[in-house]
């Protein structure tokens, strides 16, 4: 409701309201707890302005216990701390394992969910799904404490103390995914840039001064009903009942702590959900081709398109050369793609074209864009002088970004410099 005030007239809507504490004033339980109740809601502003996301640690794995099985399985969740859309603090003290299967007799008598009231069952429904894991706050009640009375024979108990704790829940995200696509074996990435809201995205840039690009992406179209503001997404998994977890996927979802958007029409621009998602878009592609290369050893019959419709804006694979046994073949993963054959690039400059690719929009493969590829100097340099054994590594980012590979006399060695020519 709109209201019309004075200058220096206080705004009492919304005002935290503490206890006032004085001599002889006499206090009982409903002052304290409102005394708590406002520390709570200054603590929760606080986590507002620092935004939401995780600040560190809690990534997933398959869980290693013998415990886990295809019907029952188990995913492990490492000791971290992350901030919801309410401001609550989330803390996992320890490495957890999390039954993805909630039995029919998990007691969840006393378990209190205040304004997250109600969540969804988050039970596992037989065959093949996708499905997001969130940490989300709950409370519960712990231990006795004696009341007082005249007679303290007769003296009755209540709760000692309420615990502020987290739960896990399961959501399936099936009807987004059709049965096509979760047959397809780029669902991994295609689900990853589904989350990342792609599609929605570029469709801003044919009418940026028109367009309304909120609320855009997978997440984004499961709130409010589904995902609440008290979850944090942690991963999201591809799960069937006759093989169990085919894969975790966490940075699809993961965010760093991520700012509330401010930017009105021109938040493509300025927020910093669009930089902390490029973050994400690099750290998934590295997670992903990771697990490529840990489960095979054919590597270098891999193209890209066997895995990716899309790529990070700059992306770093591991390359296969004559001394090395592993790594992905240049010419065959590029394959059917436009591209330049690779230049050397100093080491000094590597960050700052990984960081600068976090603004710019992935690489579509069928879309003939050209991709730049590049070799670090340093680490080719330190395999030719037989100093180690380290992973030759391949640099690649879009066309669309500035060119790291150009003639460089100045501050290049003349062996693993580029050379300008008239075909540059």
């Amino acid at each position: 409701m709109e209201s019309s005030i004075d200058l220096q007239q206080p705004v009492l809507d919304g005002g935290i309201r503490s206890i006032n504490f004085f001599n002889g004033r006499m206090l009982t339980a409903r002052d304290l707890t409102r005394e708590q109740t406002a520390n709570r809601e200054l603590t929760r502003r606080l986590g507002q302005a620092v935004g939401d996301g995780i600040a560190y640690g809690l990534e997933l794995s398959k869980s290693k216990s013998n415990n886990s099985t295809p019907e029952f399985p188990l995913v492990t969740v490492e000791q971290g701390l992350a901030v919801n859309r309410q401001g609550q603090t989330l803390w996992l003290r320890d490495k957890t394992d999390v039954a993805l299967v909630r039995k029919a007799s998990a007691n969840t008598a006393g378990v209190i969910f205040s304004e997250c009231r109600p969540l969804q069952a988050g039970t596992y429904v037989a065959g093949a799904g996708v499905y997001l894991l969130t940490v989300a706050p709950a409370e519960t009640r712990e231990g006795r404490a004696v009341t007082s009375a005249l007679n303290t024979g007769s003296a009755a108990c209540n709760t000692d103390a309420l615990v502020s704790a987290v739960q896990f829940r399961l959501i399936q995200i099936d009807p987004p995914i059709t049965s096509a696509e979760l047959a397809n074996t780029r669902l991994r990435n295609l689900l990853a840039y589904k989350c990342f809201g792609v599609s929605e995205t570029e469709g801003f840039l044919s009418d940026p001064l028109g367009r309304d690009l909120e609320p855009y992406g997978l997440l984004d179209g499961l709130r409010p009903n589904v995902l609440t503001d008290c979850d944090v997404p942690l991963g999201v998994l591809y799960w069937t009942l006759n093989d169990g977890i085919k894969f975790i996927d966490m940075w699809s979802v993961r965010r760093r702590l991520t700012h509330r958007s401010s930017g009105g029409q021109w938040s493509r621009f300025v927020d910093d959900r669009f930089l902390s998602e490029g973050e994400a878009k690099f750290l998934q592609f590295q997670e992903h081709i990771g697990a490529i290369s840990g489960a095979t050893a054919a590597l270098k019959s891999i193209k890209a398109t066997d895995h990716f419709f899309q790529l990070p804006a700059a992306g770093i694979i591991p390359l296969a050369t004559e001394g090395t046994a592993t790594g992905f073949d240049c010419r065959k993963f590029f394959q059917d793609q436009t591209y330049r054959e690779p230049r050397f690039m100093e080491g000094a400059r590597l960050q700052r074209l990984i960081r600068e690719s976090f603004s710019y929009p992935p690489i579509t493969l069928d879309s003939g864009e050209a991709i730049w590829l590049y070799q670090v100097r340093q680490n080719m340099q330190t395999i030719a002088e037989g100093r180690g054994n380290p992973q030759p590594c391949l640099i690649f980012s879009s066309g669309h970004m500035p060119y790291f590979g150009e003639a460089r006399f100045d501050l290049n060695r003349y062996n693993y410099s580029n050379y300008s020519s008239v075909y540059d």
